[in-house]
């Protein structure tokens, strides 16, 4: 019977001891998995738009567009540098241009870039870069076309109209200086 208890014994011991080994492999595995997957995970979030009035726009205008900025588990003010570079559907660098704002928690505004006049006409795309003097980095774009110039065509047309007004008048005197030397 003696027997029979140290062997009850040290079955149990053994069953005890195995689930204390299990547990501690299932442990470390837990943490394992848990710091193999941990990625650092940013909560700044930035959205473009470029507003209706302004998705077609002459070259050597401004485009104007929107920027919200989201950093909802900054607790104090921080600098974000926003980097904005214009570029031509055929990823062209068009235009670009560096700023810095201050942000806690959120901030939207509206901004502008000059496009330049010999630019092409076409889709153009706006990147919008925020960044700050660390490793927190988003990117964003939004896109707007570059139209032909309008006004150049009604100033051509308004040349050709004055041209033939000054056609005609000058037609209307040479007509005049011919009949009255015949009378």
């Amino acid at each position: 019977m003696n027997n029979l208890k140290v062997t009850n014994n040290s079955i149990l011991y053994r069953v005890r001891e195995s689930a204390i080994r299990t547990r501690k492999i299932y442990l470390i595995l837990i943490v394992g998995l848990f710091f193999s997957n941990y990625a650092p995970v940013s909560a700044l979030s930035i959205f473009a738009h470029v507003p209706e009035k302004y998705t077609d726009i002459i070259a050597g205008e401004r485009i104007y567009f929107e920027v919200e900025v989201q950093y909802p588990e900054n607790p104090r003010r921080k600098d974000l540098i926003l980097e904005y570079e214009v570029k031509d559907s055929e990823e062209k660098l068009v235009a670009q241009l560096k700023t810095l704002k201050a942000i806690k928690t959120q901030i939207t505004f509206v901004d502008f870039i000059k496009i330049p006049e010999d630019a092409v006409e076409g889709l153009h795309t706006i990147n919008v870069k925020v960044k700050d003097y660390e490793s927190l980095s988003e990117e964003v774009s939004t896109s707007f076309q570059v139209v032909g110039d309008s006004e150049g065509q009604i100033m051509v047309y308004f040349l050709i109209l004055f041209g033939v007004i000054v056609l005609i008048g000058i037609l209307i005197i040479v007509v005049i200086f011919i009949r009255g030397g015949k009378r």
